[in-house]
């Protein structure tokens, strides 16, 4: 029900301009009953994507990406999923990494705000931080019990399915995943999809006639939450204090690990939080983003993975 090309990847060095062009000549298929107008704000908050990615790029630019081949049992190391408390995610020689069980940041650590809309892999977004700052983290509606004990915060707010939590004003900082939303709406739906019918997350696209009949009732108010999250976001901090990323830059496999990169300094930017090593960070992102660990371990990850939240993985959302 949409043309992929409307958000084809363009060359990194002419990224913006391309993507304009993208956007000029998509026919935006998505909706084949949506209006000239909606096109265009789809069409302007996607362009925000584009130049998040950009700007990760050119952060890194001097820097060539590092290998992420880093898939042999002595890089990628994880512990005995029955050991009770681990410490903090460990850097090993030459990139590798040991994936490690968090645990809670030292009292008063300042926490830090991961918003993305329904559909932008907060999910993934969770078990990347808990990787590699090896700390809890949590969520506005406070499922898995944590608190205010947690690294960062996961929430939707203010699109509808998101809260600020009662310790807001001790939050004075936020990372920021948005994505297409040609791409986020749809993955939002069967979301929704999956959870009316009790199938577990991420097991199956919903049916076309089921899309249509929620896209023509719904795509509207999708639309005016998606720029009322971008807008609340970008305004609410400084730019020193917010990080914006995109889902398409986090799972490029070209520049994921540089924009993880970015992610893992910003996490490191406040005191009592300690990031994995840079050198690492692409052993991190393969192992969580790209769910490409060993064979042998890939079970065990599976596993911690879902206990990073409490929950058993069918009961985990988007």
């Amino acid at each position: 029900t949409k043309d992929r090309r409307c958000w084809q990847q363009p060359q990194h060095n002419a990224l913006v301009p391309q993507l304009v062009h993208n956007i000029n000549t998509c026919h935006l298929t998505m909706a084949p009953t949506i209006s000239r107008r909606r096109a265009v704000v789809i069409s302007l908050v996607a362009l925000c994507g584009a130049l998040a990615i950009s700007q990760s790029t050119t952060l890194h630019k001097q820097q060539s990406p590092l290998p992420l081949s880093h898939s042999t049992e002595e890089n990628n190391v994880l512990e005995s999923s029955t050991t009770p408390r681990r410490q903090l995610s460990e850097a090993l020689p030459n990139g590798g990494c040991k994936l490690t069980w968090p645990v809670k940041p030292v009292p008063g650590t300042p926490i830090t705000y991961a918003a993305s809309y329904p559909g932008c892999g907060a999910r993934m977004t969770w078990n990347l931080v808990e990787a590699l700052t090896g700390m809890e983290t949590g969520d506005d509606w406070n499922n898995n019990g944590r608190g205010s004990e947690v690294v960062t915060v996961k929430t939707h707010y203010p699109q509808s399915n998101g809260i600020l939590p009662d310790f807001d004003d001790r939050i004075h900082r936020a990372f920021i995943v948005i994505r297409n939303p040609l791409e986020s709406i749809p993955s939002f739906f069967n979301h929704i999809y999956e959870m009316r019918n009790h199938l577990p997350v991420h097991s199956e696209r919903a049916p076309v006639q089921e899309w249509v009949k929620w896209r023509n009732a719904y795509v509207d108010i999708e639309i005016a939450e998606y720029k009322k999250f971008v807008f609340y976001w970008m305004d609410r901090y400084t730019p020193e204090n917010r990080h914006l990323l995109t889902y398409e830059g986090l799972t490029d496999d070209l520049i994921g690990a540089e924009v993880t990169k970015g992610l893992n300094e910003f996490l490191g930017q406040v005191e009592g939080v300690d990031p994995i090593d840079q050198d690492s960070v692409a052993c991190v992102w393969k192992a969580v983003v790209k769910n490409q660990p060993p064979a042998e371990q890939a079970a065990q990850i599976a596993k911690l993975q879902a206990l990073a939240l409490n929950k058993p993985q069918s009961e985990q959302g988007p």
